[in-house]
């Protein structure tokens, strides 16, 4: 942050450069507009001075300070997310820029876990630990070489590998979190500091999932330790096509309840595949829904034989194989593929859980809401994804993007009655942030959400960290 100089306006500059040093802290208007945004459209306030911590004894002498001084903090990550999570609230908040903060603590190869600082990236940890013999379950968002693994297990992140290890926080044993106060907490096991780290549940209440999913409002995490499995070098792939959504979501829910594959995807419609995979259906004129499956096993027969069920289970449903093009496309592609997405125009999203059953309900509203504002005619296109996950449930979502500036007010009115649709057959989204926050507070049980403050007000009693986030509004 040195290039463009600091302010050194802001009240809490010259304490902030006596912790990390000048170069490390700015409050410069060109950097805070650059800290103003993600990856979204949506906006909030700007935050006041950013500074990049380089170890956690930093962050709990910036937490202090805020603490003291009643100053507002916003943890961030890589900022790469799509629905304004790690955008303040309030104004003039101290955002903490983790990244730097990105080194491999422990590779545990006796209790199968790595520790990593919270501003290590999804690519790199695959790769230090594909250089051991090692994968993560999880392997990140699609948006993993500039997602931090804190950012993404803050905010519930979904993606590769979630069809067979769940979502972010599911690959999480331990964490080490500064509190509001400065203190430090350590979960799991790591509770006994003569003990490794290897299990979440031990002894006491799970306090490792009060912070999983918390969007950085319960305190900052410093490190993380996740679950590691033995490389798995055979891979096979199949894609599947179905002249309709309900068949193909038959098949899609049956392959997921044996828990057959790596990644399980379907694409909800023709549309999808054409605006996804280019020329993928030419050839094909009646398939109107696509599953695509990946296959990771140590035993080659194993991973074939699995590509035998599955194409099995396609053909009782008079499904049809397409080859494997599109599958290992979307595998080889890791946090690649998502970018030339944006040659269509600028996303706007409704990422959010439902039960694979749900699908094609989900689709006959969408298509509605396409029509009623010729979405096509505009040239707004859409795709309509759904990730499996677990044993019966997906991520699903249904993306449109609006080409140019002028069609954006078009698109964000069929947008907010697509997110209505989505909450109104039955999904829950996975994070909240700008995107989804309002409409999840009308829906939410008041005891829930009283919980939660609660708790947050016991952890944050003057309310610094992230504060407003899950209150609602901007």
């Amino acid at each position: 942050m040195t290039v463009v100089k600091a302010a050194a306006s802001h009240q809490l500059y010259d304490e902030l450069v006596a912790i990390v040093g000048q170069e490390r802290v700015n409050d410069n208007p060109v950097i805070i507009s650059a800290y103003s945004k993600d990856a979204c459209h949506l906006e909030a306030e700007r935050p006041g001075i950013v500074v990049m911590p380089n170890s956690v004894e930093e962050v709990q002498k910036i937490v202090k300070l805020c603490a003291k001084t009643k100053s507002p903090i916003m943890p961030s990550g890589g900022r790469n997310g799509i629905c304004g999570a790690c955008l303040p609230r309030v104004p003039n908040a101290v955002m903490l820029d983790m990244v730097n903060m990105k080194k491999l603590v422990k590779l545990d190869e006796d209790v199968m876990t790595v520790t990593v600082e919270s501003g290590m990236r999804w690519a790199e940890l695959i790769h230090i630990l594909d250089n051991h013999g090692y994968k993560l379950g999880f392997r990140g968002p699609y948006g993993g070489n500039a997602a931090t693994i804190a950012g993404s297990v803050s905010i519930n992140s979904m993606g590769y590998a979630a069809s067979k290890f769940g979502p972010a926080p599911e690959g999480v044993v331990s964490l080490e979190v500064v509190l509001p106060s400065g203190e430090i907490v350590r979960t799991g096991s790591a509770w006994n500091k003569d003990a490794q780290v290897f299990t979440r549940y031990s002894s006491f209440a799970d306090l490792t999932g009060i912070f999983l999913g918390d969007h950085g409002t319960l305190g900052v995490k410093t490190k993380l330790t996740l679950k590691i499995y033995p490389n798995a070098p055979f891979s096979s792939y199949i894609d599947l096509g179905f002249t309709n959504l309900e068949d193909a979501a038959i098949a899609f829910l049956e392959i997921q309840k044996r828990g057959l594959t790596e990644e399980l995807n379907c694409l909800l419609a023709r549309e999808s595949a054409d605006t996804y995979f280019p020329g993928l259906l030419d050839s094909h004129p009646g398939i109107n829904a696509t599953i695509h499956s990946v296959i990771m096993e140590t035993d080659q027969q194993l991973a074939e034989r699995k590509v035998q069920i599955i194409r099995e289970i396609g053909q009782e449903l008079k499904g049809k194989d397409l080859g494997n093009f599109a599958a290992q496309i979307h595998w080889a592609e890791k946090f690649n593929e998502v970018q030339p997405m944006y040659n269509n125009g600028f996303w706007l999203n409704t990422c959010h859980l439902r039960p694979i059953v749900r699908l094609p309900e989900l689709m006959k509203r969408m298509r509605t809401i396409f029509k009623k504002y010729n979405l096509e005619k505009n040239g707004i296109k859409w795709i309509a994804d759904a990730l499996a996950v677990d044993r019966a449930y997906t991520a699903a979502w249904v993306t449109i993007f609006a080409p140019t500036r002028d069609k954006m007010e078009l698109a964000e009115k069929a947008w907010n009655e697509m997110l209505d649709a989505a909450i109104e057959t039955g999904g829950c989204p996975y994070w909240n942030g700008l995107l989804w926050e309002n409409r999840t507070l009308e829906k939410v049980e008041e005891n829930f959400i009283q919980l939660y403050r609660t708790l947050k007000n016991a952890i944050d009693p003057d309310n610094i960290m992230a504060p407003n986030v899950f209150e609602g509004g901007y």
